[in-house]
């Protein structure tokens, strides 16, 4: 892409800004000079990377993934009661029912809440790890009890892009289900929509997964969101150190302050309970400059990544303070 921004070609193609609104934002190029092989290397690396058999990159989030994960299965599953509307959304344009089980709140579902559920109708499994909480499922338990009654196991797993680049963090679980998604632009330095999808199908059924994931995408990607996948995952191979400092600071962070223990430390969960609530808690860190991820009416969700330094812990502990002293 930057080769091609240097030559200073005539664009007499799409889009229409011509590069004036990002040089890097390019097309197809009609002499098959790009993308050529591009994609498909980067896809190849990033399985690697991951442990999975095959990587399909994304434009579409998370949800394009999902959607297609299981429309692709074509059966009906079980889902987490708290999944996100996308897995909803492919039950529905499969025509295929869905059965919720667990509880609502931070935990996933386990073995234990899908076995309860099954019926003869049921062929997919779709579980949320991590929740947006921080807190994961055994994926290798449920891994298990899908072989003994043959069902197709489904990870929605957007909010864990950065497993496994770090000692401190939960290992990525990309190679156990047959499917798994995880949204690059949540935990990664990649761009808004961007998202990985990982197969373990055979490459006959990977192939069939991926005419279908092109059926929930567009047929005008965006290199840039693509190039940006490939950019944040191979800084994210470099971060362990960061991954490091940050657990240090985050530690001594959380013992002063009511955060919750889940299994991923970059999620930090405030319990604001004692403190006027999550909205009221929120909106007074808002005002001190300080922009959540989310809350609820009790909690208050903060992502780090390695992007963040150990000063930008500094500044939310500061803000923490002022809050909690008022």
């Amino acid at each position: 892409m930057r080769e091609y921004a240097s030559r200073q070609t005539l664009r007499l193609h799409t889009p229409g800004h011509k590069g004036k609104s990002d040089e890097l934002d390019i097309t197809e190029l009609s002499d098959g000079t790009f993308p050529a092989q591009a994609i498909a290397q980067a896809e190849e690396k990033i399985s690697e990377v991951y442990g999975a058999k095959h990587a399909h990159l994304l434009c579409g989030g998370s949800s394009q993934g999902v959607k297609a994960s299981v429309y692709f299965a074509g059966s009906d599953g079980i889902a987490d009661i708290n999944s996100h509307r996308s897995v909803l959304d492919g039950f529905k344009l499969a025509g295929k029912n869905c059965k919720s089980v667990g509880k609502r709140g931070m935990r996933p579902i386990t073995a234990c809440d899908i076995s309860g559920a099954l019926d003869d109708k049921i062929k997919t499994v779709v579980v949320t790890s991590p929740t947006y909480y921080g807190f994961c499922a055994d994926i290798g338990e449920i891994r298990a009890l899908c072989d003994k009654y043959g069902l197709t196991l489904i990870v929605d797993g957007a909010h864990g892009a950065h497993f496994g680049f770090g000692e401190h963090l939960p290992k990525s679980f990309a190679h156990i289900p047959d499917i798994c998604n995880v949204s690059a632009h949540k935990t990664l330095c990649s761009l808004t929509q961007s998202a990985i999808a990982f197969d373990n199908l055979s490459d006959e059924d990977s192939a069939r997964y991926k005419a279908t994931l092109d059926l929930f995408g567009t047929t005008s990607p965006s290199y840039l969101l693509l190039s940006s996948i490939e950019d944040g995952v191979t800084r994210a191979t470099e971060s362990a150190s960061d991954y490091a400092r940050l657990y240090n600071a985050i530690h001594d962070l959380k013992k002063r302050y009511p955060f919750v223990d889940n299994d991923d430390f970059t999620r930090l969960v405030l319990d604001c309970a004692d403190m006027g609530g999550g909205a009221e808690t929120n909106k007074a860190l808002a005002n001190l400059g300080v922009m959540s991820e989310m809350h609820d009416d009790r909690y208050i969700v903060f992502i780090v990544t390695a992007e963040d330094s150990e000063a930008d812990i500094v500044r939310l502990d500061k803000a923490l303070y002022t809050v909690t002293k008022r």
